[in-house]
């Protein structure tokens, strides 16, 4: 099958439309009508005289041909300034600059002018009887392009139900959706809740594309949660493309530069729906989680035979074997790092049995759940045996920690003529234990509670705050470059520039920047991604699965049962030093970012982005005195 183009998430990078029958293959709802004929236009019996403004727009546009001919952004750049110079009415010099544009404001603005120049010369009659085939008339689609970029920029500033709107009249007018507009509009309605309004246009365009399928399972388990429709939508939407589940759910990563071009269920379609919408499932609460289980493949676990343990068979077999002067080591213990088991994760248990005397491991085994005396026997009797390497035999003695377990092991040893010492010391277990660990597990990041001066408390109130403000998502009402700079006495740094993260959905969370020059040329482009996260020092909090946190930050939640919002709602803390090394954050550091995690969602919520006057916030932390804040929104550059 002949691979589609991606649907433009905006305007068309060519800037002139005019002779151009090019539209984005995207399939008719199969529910509406076969469409009527556009309107012809009445021909004209005589030609009547260019009037000097039509003249002036002609000559723009031929300015903007050559524009679109030429491979030099800065040539097309000062061709498109020269056509407006020629004729304000230009929306396709004024679309080419906004596309140009690094700045997300002046970017915004070239939208709007790009918008009011199309729709004068395009003139309310237009309007009025091509409603339904805006697009066959070739003149509009300048003004079609320039507005779905409108809305583009103004869901990035913030301003979502006016980009919303923008989109809808778009199908309003246009509702073939040459522009494969109603994707880009099924994901901002599932990221603002108005799932009556999704619904609508789910039904509108009734198809069996994995964008469709998938956002009607995300909207079904949005409503009801984990239910047997929600499952049987989710089952559906996968046999219309196999590949997003694993690029959802992160098995897969996706590519920095999406795809050309595409065919209906192949892996850039699934590229496509999951770049443009993973911020929806991200934003839903458990829905990933749900997801990573309702697809799990259910591997049949093998069937764990019962520990036989000691018994009159098992010794006569044992001392059938030579016995030898050789002291033997064996042990149990927990690892640190929890591993996926069966969809779970946990934490296993490693048995392990060596000959001190030779220096040999003998015998090991991994199990699910503590070691019992039974369980313990087996993998010793199975070492005297089978041993890993040397011959069969019995040692002498069998060196063991105090401990109950092997306490109950001392009668069938002795029974044997092996004698069961318990020692404080097994150094070369414990040599065993260490390396197998680094082997398996790598270096063990230290926790929250590991850093010199944190406490207890301290963190409680971290994990709340986190919880707090990852079910406010703050991140949805904000654009992508709005920063907030945060004051604070108590501390000699400072101040901090506050960025709120999760507009785009990939990462949710918070950072806290120490330089705003450095954070403005990572906006304007001026800094590749590689070079911003090298020089960039932020403290920062990111959600993510379980998996994310170090063995210690799980092990203290599960202890102390410290609240977390959803399974994708791990806080994640950390100092970004300059370079790419990260540490764990200070004590004080908690306390500031605890400050910004608690106040943040209520300035965003009262405080309009272009209102700069300072607000002094006061959050209790776990000293006597509240931690104050000064906050207020830093101006964009112009």
């Amino acid at each position: 099958m002949a691979k589609k183009k991606t649907p433009p998430p905006g305007p068309s990078p060519s800037p002139l439309d005019e002779g151009s029958t090019e539209s984005v293959p995207v399939p008719r709802p199969p529910k509406a009508k076969a469409a009527s004929r556009p309107p012809r236009r009445p021909r004209a019996t005589h030609k009547p005289t260019p009037k000097p403004e039509d003249l002036a727009l002609g000559q723009a546009r031929e300015l903007m041909i050559q524009a679109s001919e030429s491979f030099d952004p800065k040539k097309r750049v000062a061709l498109a300034k020269n056509a407006i110079k020629l004729s304000p009415d230009c929306a396709e010099a004024y679309l080419l600059l906004a596309e140009q544009s690094k700045n997300r404001k002046a970017a915004l603005g070239l939208f709007e002018q790009a918008v009011a120049a199309a729709e004068r010369t395009l003139g309310p009659e237009v309007f009025a009887q091509g409603v339904g085939h805006f697009w066959s008339f070739l003149e509009t689609r300048p003004y079609m392009r320039a507005r779905a970029g409108l809305a583009e920029a103004a869901w990035a500033s913030g301003r979502r139900d006016e980009a919303v709107h923008h989109l809808v009249d778009l199908l309003r007018l246009n509702p073939g959706d040459n522009q494969g507009l109603r994707y880009l509009l099924a994901g901002w309605l599932l990221n603002l809740d108005r799932i009556d309004d999704l619904d609508e246009l789910l039904d509108q365009y009734d198809e069996e594309s994995a964008a469709w399928s998938f956002t009607r399972a995300l909207a079904s388990f949005k409503v009801g949660g984990d239910t047997p429709a929600s499952r049987k939508l989710l089952q559906a939407a996968r046999k219309t493309n196999k590949h997003v589940v694993d690029y959802l759910i992160g098995r897969k990563t996706l590519p920095s530069e999406p795809p050309r071009f595409y065919s209906p269920g192949d892996e850039d379609d699934a590229i496509l729906y999951v770049a443009n919408h993973l911020g929806a499932w991200k934003s839903t609460p458990g829905s990933l989680t749900w997801v990573r289980s309702a697809t799990a493949t259910r591997k049949r676990k093998p069937k764990v035979q019962p520990a036989e343990g000691p018994s009159k068979a098992s010794e006569r077999r044992l001392l059938k074997l030579p016995a030898e002067v050789d002291t033997w080591q064996a042990d149990f213990r927990q690892f640190d790092r929890r591993i996926e088991v069966g969809g779970e994760r946990i934490r296993p248990w490693m048995i392990l049995v060596s000959s001190r005397t030779r220096e040999l491991v003998l015998g090991h085994a991994m199990v699910e759940r503590e070691p019992t005396a039974e369980s313990l026997w087996d993998v010793i009797a199975g070492a005297m045996l089978n041993p890993a390497m040397g011959d069969p035999h019995r040692p002498s003695e069998i060196q063991v920690r105090p401990d109950s377990t092997w306490e109950a092991l001392e009668g069938p040893l002795d029974a044997i003529g092996v004698a069961c010492e318990t020692t404080d010391s097994l150094d070369q277990i414990d040599f065993l234990f260490e390396n197998l660990a680094k082997h398996l597990e790598g270096t063990k990041q230290p926790g929250l509670l590991d850093m010199p001066g944190v406490t207890q408390p301290q963190v409680e109130r971290f994990y709340q705050a986190a919880s707090d403000y990852y079910r406010r998502a703050p991140w949805r009402a904000l654009g992508y470059e709005a920063v907030i700079q945060v004051e604070c006495d108590r501390y000699e740094s400072g101040p901090w520039y506050a960025v709120v993260m999760g507009q785009s959905g990939l990462t949710l969370g918070l950072a806290l920047y120490e330089d705003l020059a450095l954070l403005r040329r990572m906006y304007a482009g001026k800094l590749s991604d590689e070079e911003g996260a090298r020089r960039t020092v932020a403290l920062t909090v990111t959600f993510d699965e379980a998996g994310s946190l170090a063995e210690a930050d799980l092990d203290a939640i599960e202890t102390h049962g410290w609240p977390i919002a959803s399974p994708e709602a791990y806080p994640s803390f950390f100092r970004k030093e300059r370079g790419l090394s990260m540490r764990p954050p200070l004590a004080w550091e908690i306390d500031l970012i605890v400050g910004c995690l608690a106040a943040l969602p209520d300035f965003i919520a009262r405080r309009p982005l272009d209102d700069s006057t300072r607000e002094l916030v006061a959050v209790p932390d776990a000293s006597e005195t509240p931690i104050e804040l000064g906050l207020s929104w830093v101006p964009e550059p112009n």
